[in-house]
């Protein structure tokens, strides 16, 4: 396995200033101390001095924004290495993200379920193999490849109970009709199909690592987008299964998905 690094993909706008950033430090550091037993060479080490604080990353992050114009639209993405490194790369992104706002977007349920006991859907990481594997199982590019027309945009993936895990890129929801209220309503898949039990111990093997690790029970990250939606009370959790994915889309019920560049998107679910 290539060297892992923390990975977080930040939205700046000459606008708005950089977008969520207290969550995507959060997110970061949170995921340096669980993972650091694993990835640091000097674990103890790292723990008491070399993870960043939010103030350390947010000034690297200024810097590397004025370096490429702070009038200038921008996709952030920040690296932290497990010795305390931290890297910024800086790519300009057009003024607004107009293709995003219809539902010609197309996205496609994965071929095959995803084991939820992959360390690597709960932390946001540069290692992104399982993704991948979703994609190429549709024939999707990578991220980011030029689409043809009628080309799906995204893989919806699911877990081994076949609950709805997230896309490749970013969260998912569906519109539900509150049982009542009779009101519509937004639902996202929690990270734990019980919430009440909370995350547990399950066994991630590697030829290389040989670890157990915690990870989240259903298997998807916790997005910064997701975050912020689901505090303001725009989102409600609640495990979707695929069924009830196909079931919303043939009904005609909004999906949508959404992190925290591109924001929210609706799409249409390819049958």
């Amino acid at each position: 396995m290539a060297t892992v690094q923390l990975l977080e993909t930040i939205l700046y706008d000459p606008k708005e200033g950089v977008f969520l950033l207290d969550y995507h430090c959060d997110r970061m550091i949170a995921s340096a101390k669980e993972l650091a037993v694993f990835f640091s060479n000097n674990p103890e080490e790292f723990l008491r001095d070399l993870i960043p604080t939010r103030s350390e990353i947010s000034n690297k992050l200024d810097v590397a924004i004025r370096n490429a114009g702070k009038d200038t639209r921008q996709r952030l993405r920040v690296l932290l290495d497990f010795d305390g490194a931290i890297t910024i790369q800086s790519s300009h992104l057009p003024s607004e993200t107009t293709s995003f706002q219809d539902s010609s977007i197309l996205v496609v349920l994965d071929k095959q379920a995803t084991h939820s006991d992959n360390m690597f859907l709960k932390h946001k990481t540069t290692e992104r193999e399982v993704y991948n594997e979703a994609r190429t199982r549709l024939g999707l590019g990578p991220v980011g490849a030029p689409m043809g027309d009628n080309v799906p945009f995204d893989v919806i993936m699911y877990n081994e109970e076949g609950e709805v895990m997230e896309a490749t890129i970013a969260n998912v929801a569906i519109e539900v009709e509150n049982p009542e209220s009779g009101a519509l309503e937004w639902i996202t898949p929690p990270l734990s199909s019980d919430q009440s039990v909370g995350d547990v111990m399950v066994q991630h093997c590697d030829v290389n690592l040989a670890l157990c690790l915690r990870v989240s029970p259903l298997g998807l990250l916790n997005g910064t987008m997701r975050r912020k939606l689901l505090e303001s009370g725009e989102l409600k959790e609640r495990v979707i299964t695929v069924p009830e994915l196909k079931k919303a889309a043939s009904e005609g019920r909004r999906i949508k998905c959404f992190n925290s560049v591109r924001k929210e998107y609706p799409v249409t679910l390819k049958c």
